[in-house]
């Protein structure tokens, strides 16, 4: 077997070649308080496709991936995190987890490009995250004029699963929390939709500011709207960043995802300073508690200036999160260094209007190292992310509080190497 992947990745390899592929290994491991479980998984996987180029404007393209499991200690419903490098939707399969991930006809000129079938994009709610061996992949019709983009979805395959759903079924693979009344949210399976309508514009204003709008009305369920605007000062060898974020979302419809009558609204501030070397910021954001903020997980990370991986926002209201990041390189060895510390104050877990996966507040350390290791094997990356979650709440003494959410610490080690 080991023979015919080097020579795939040999001939793959080849400057004219319409092949291209990806190899990943992830290692996670969840180290809980005392007498709560501990986790640790270990997985494998690619990515193989074909991108051919005809009549001048045509791309084609087609990859599919596959991911198997190896050492791994016993995987249940609780294991939050390791699961997730697998298949969400049915935990006992680890083995060999196919899907088609990619299967369209592009067509590009000039500033236009249109892009028709499933197809992975990158926008602040629908985005791949690195922090699954899959990401999300969408089906539909994806269109980008100058600094404008729109598309209509129709199926997405979310993040850490291998199959591929409706956009209404898409939703609920992940854990679905509680209602407004501390019931068992029961979405899952039960809503109906026609699809995703996106808008989206990226836009360099001025030398120094620039702008993102983002829409996404999702039919039958929630409208979503974002904007962002960034400023730049040059001073020395560096510059300056400020930049101010907004979101808005209401429910479309009486639904189980999101009640009728739903709003909620979102604001954050960031100011950084950063130079070849070294950058640094201070982030925030609030969501208030008009409602909860709610976008499915299965989609996607958090656009918020205070995201910090393994770790989001949704499902909340009433939050204030304070996030300082820095991040230190050193270009001779190809080396990344990117701490963080965080401290969200949310609801308490029994408010449940506001609290939907019944999170304490807590403070989150992350430390993150990447190293580009094209000097050793080109197309070669190494990442390792450490993040540990220190509880600064109510639990109520109750270890459902508090199993993978705080008083806890995880290890992502994650090689990389595509051609």
């Amino acid at each position: 077997m080991t023979k015919y992947i080097l020579l795939f990745v040999s001939f793959a390899s080849y400057a004219q070649s319409p092949f291209y592929g990806k190899l990943r290994y992830y290692h996670m491991s969840t180290d809980n308080s005392a007498r709560l479980t501990d986790y640790a998984a270990n997985a494998f996987g690619g990515e193989m496709g074909f991108k051919y180029k005809f009549k001048k404007y045509w791309t084609a393209e087609v990859a599919g991936s596959i991911t198997s499991s190896f050492l791994n200690s016993s995987l249940v419903p609780s294991s939050r995190y390791e699961i997730g490098l697998f298949d969400q939707a049915d935990i006992s399969n680890q083995h060999f987890l196919s899907r088609v991930e990619k299967m369209n006809l592009q067509f590009a000129k000039d500033k236009f490009k249109l892009t028709i079938g499933r197809q992975i994009i990158n926008t602040p709610f629908i985005n791949p995250q690195d922090g699954r061996m899959r990401p999300t992949a969408v089906g539909g019709i994806y269109a980008s004029f100058n600094h404008w983009e729109f598309a209509y979805l129709y199926e997405i395959a979310p993040r850490g699963t291998m199959g591929w759903s409706s956009v209404a079924s898409s939703i609920g693979y992940y854990p679905v929390g509680v209602n407004a009344w501390g019931q068992k949210s029961n979405y899952s399976g039960q809503l109906s939709s026609r699809g995703i309508l996106l808008t989206g514009l990226n836009q360099q204003l001025t030398k120094t500011i620039s702008l993102k709008f983002s829409n996404i009305f999702v039919d039958q369920i929630a409208n979503t709207a974002f904007i962002q605007m960034e400023k730049q000062y040059k001073m020395g060898e560096g510059k300056w960043m400020m930049g101010i974020q907004a979101m808005k979302q209401y429910a479309l419809d009486n639904n189980l995802f999101d009640e009728k009558d739903h709003h909620a609204a979102s604001w954050g501030l960031r100011l950084g300073f950063e130079n070849k070397r070294w950058g640094g910021s201070i982030n925030y954001n609030q969501i208030s508690s008009e409602g909860k903020y709610l976008m499915p997980r299965e989609w996607g990370k958090d656009p918020f200036f205070t995201f910090m991986p393994r770790e989001r926002n949704e499902g909340l209201g009433g939050v204030n999160a304070l996030v300082a990041r820095s991040m230190y390189q050193i270009p001779n060895w190809g080396l990344k260094i990117h701490p963080s510390i965080g401290y969200f104050l949310l609801p308490s877990v029994d408010n449940y209007a506001l609290n939907k996966y019944g999170m304490p507040s807590y403070t989150q350390t992350n430390i993150e190292f990447i190293w580009d290791a094209q000097k050793i094997l080109k197309g070669a990356e190494i990442q390792v992310l450490y993040v540990n979650k220190h509880n600064q709440g109510d639990t109520k003494e109750n270890s459902k509080y508090i199993l993978n959410k705080v008083d806890m610490s995880t290890w992502n080690f994650i090689v990389n190497y595509q051609w």
